[in-house]
């Protein structure tokens, strides 16, 4: 099991920032930024989520973006993706069909089992709870991690 964060630069959540996954078990982790980022981001995302960007090797033209996360999401036998916004959704499937026009290495992953979950209540305890992850909310990776958190607290 997966568990999903994007960052968006426009109000229609189309314009892809960086996207996040993290596994239950923590022992598989991806994460990436698109390199160019949308230049034209809402004024919320220039200074609260592009401050957090780490850049470097994390940031990569849209081809091999898709390449990545497939080979990422290929090396774990029927992935199961769970993600609390539809917009997350979209932009993952939009990085996997190969970001508009992107050349792609290969077909996307079919097998991927999508799992919307609203847990809204119980991520905001568990930022409550991770005091030291405050600063880095709205960071794809965090916030997958976040996500992840959300559900465990909820498993008996």
């Amino acid at each position: 099991m997966l568990f999903l964060d994007c960052e968006w630069a426009d109000v229609l959540a189309s314009e892809l920032v960086s996207i996040g996954l993290v596994s239950a078990d923590e022992c598989h982790a991806f994460y990436a930024e698109r390199d160019p980022l949308p230049a034209e981001p809402m004024p919320f995302v220039r200074a609260a989520v592009y401050p957090l960007l780490e850049r470097g090797e994390r940031a990569m033209p849209d081809d091999q973006l898709s390449s990545r996360l497939r080979t990422f999401l290929a090396a774990i036998p029927n992935p199961s993706i769970v993600y609390d916004s539809p917009h997350d959704r979209a932009l993952c499937q939009f990085v996997l069909d190969g970001l508009d026009e992107a050349e792609s290495d290969g077909p996307a992953p079919s097998d991927i089992q999508w799992l919307h979950l609203e847990l809204d209540a119980a991520r905001e305890r568990w930022w409550r709870d991770h005091p030291e992850h405050q600063s880095r909310r709205h960071h794809a990776g965090v916030d997958a991690l976040a996500l992840r958190g959300a559900w465990l607290s909820l498993q008996p």
